[in-house]
C-alpha cells in the first residue's frame, strides 16, 4: 500500500511540476504578466518567469525518475515551492484582487478559495512524499 502511494505521489506531483514548468517555459513574457498581477513583486517578475519555469521542471524530474536521495530533495524542495504559491494565492483571496492563476500558464483560470485549497492539498502531498521517500531503497554504488 505504501509503496503505490509513493509511486502515486512521485507521479503525480512530478508531472505536475513537469507539465506546468513545461506550459509556462514557452511564454515567458505572458507568465511575467501573471506574476506581475499577483502585485507581490511586481519588479522580480520577469526573472521569476524567465527562471521558474526551469525549475519546476528539474524539481519534477527529480521527483519523477531520481534516485532515493533526488526523490527527497525534489519532495522537499516542491513543498517548499508550493508552500509560497499557497501564500501567494491566498495573499490575492485575501486581498480580493481578480487575476488569473498563471499556475499552468496562461488561461489558467481564476483565484479563488478553491486555489488556495488545491495548494494546501498539493502541500499536504509534498509533506507525505517526503515522508514516504525515506523508505525508498538506495542507489546503489558503481564498481569499477
Amino acid at each position: 500500500m505504501k509503496t503505490a502511494l509513493l509511486w502515486l505521489l512521485r507521479v503525480g506531483l512530478g508531472g505536475m511540476f513537469v507539465a506546468a514548468g513545461a506550459l509556462k517555459f514557452g511564454d515567458p513574457t505572458s507568465f511575467a504578466l501573471e506574476i506581475h498581477n499577483y502585485q507581490l513583486l511586481p519588479d522580480l517578475a520577469p526573472l521569476l518567469a524567465a527562471t521558474l519555469p526551469v525549475v519546476e521542471i528539474v524539481l519534477g524530474l527529480a521527483v519523477l525518475v531520481g534516485p532515493r536521495a533526488w526523490v527527497r530533495a525534489g519532495a522537499l524542495a516542491s513543498t517548499v515551492v508550493l508552500g509560497v504559491f499557497t501564500v501567494a494565492v491566498a495573499s490575492v483571496v485575501a486581498r480580493g484582487v481578480n487575476i488569473t492563476c498563471g499556475c499552468f500558464g496562461e488561461g489558467s483560470g481564476p483565484v479563488t478559495m478553491w486555489t488556495v485549497l488545491r495548494d494546501v492539498v498539493l502541500v499536504a502531498a509534498g509533506v507525505l512524499l517526503f515522508r514516504l521517500s525515506k523508505e525508498l531503497p538506495p542507489a546503489r554504488a558503481k564498481t569499477a
